[in-house]
C-alpha cells in the first residue's frame, strides 16, 4: 500500500469509517471539519497552499464562530482627555501636561502674559516661558509661572547653586 492509500485509511479510521466510505465522500467534494467534526462542501473552506488538498483544516463557518465565542471586546478609555497618573519628579510629564494646557486654551499662551519676576511685555526677541517653580512633585505639575527666558535661566541657576 502507498503513502497516499495509508493516510487515507488512517484518516478513515480515525472518523469511524470505512475506505470506501471515505472515498465515496471525498469523490462527492466533501471535507470533513476539525472544529466542528462534521462534512461540509470543499466550497465552504478556505485555501491553504501549504496542506496537501489546498484547503484549510476547518470550515469558515466552525472558524467564525470560535472567533465569536473567543472575543473579549477592549476596554474603551473614559471620554475626554485620559492621563495616566501622575509620576514624582517626571520633568518630561510636567511638562507636556503643561503644553496640553496651553493647547487646550486651559492656560494662556505664555507670550501673551508679562514675566513675573521682571515685568518684561514679549517683544518678539526674548520669549516667555512657564516656570515649574514649586518643583516636579507630582502635586504641582500645573503649578507654573510665566517668565522671560533671562529670569528663567537665573531662576534655573539659582536652584543648582542651593
Amino acid at each position: 500500500m502507498g503513502s497516499h492509500e495509508g493516510a487515507m485509511l488512517t484518516a478513515a479510521r480515525k472518523l469511524g469509517l470505512s475506505l470506501a466510505e471515505y472515498r465515496a465522500r471525498i469523490a462527492r467534494g466533501l471535507k470533513h471539519c476539525l472544529l466542528c467534526r462534521e462534512w461540509h462542501p470543499r466550497g465552504e473552506f478556505g485555501t491553504d497552499l501549504s496542506r496537501y488538498d489546498g484547503l484549510m483544516s476547518s470550515c469558515r463557518g466552525a472558524r467564525n464562530a470560535r472567533q465569536r465565542q473567543d472575543y473579549a471586546p477592549r476596554p474603551r478609555p473614559p471620554k475626554g482627555r485620559f492621563y495616566p497618573q501622575p509620576r514624582e519628579q517626571d520633568r518630561t510629564q510636567a511638562r507636556h501636561r503643561v503644553n496640553y494646557y496651553v493647547t487646550a486654551r486651559l492656560l494662556s499662551v505664555p507670550n501673551d502674559l508679562p514675566c513675573t519676576d521682571c515685568g518684561h511685555e514679549y517683544d518678539g526677541v526674548r520669549r516667555h516661558e512657564y516656570d515649574h517653580y514649586l518643583g516636579y512633585a507630582a502635586e504641582h505639575h500645573l503649578d507654573v509661572q510665566v517668565v522671560c527666558s533671562r529670569c528663567h535661566h537665573a531662576r534655573t541657576e539659582s536652584r543648582k547653586r542651593s
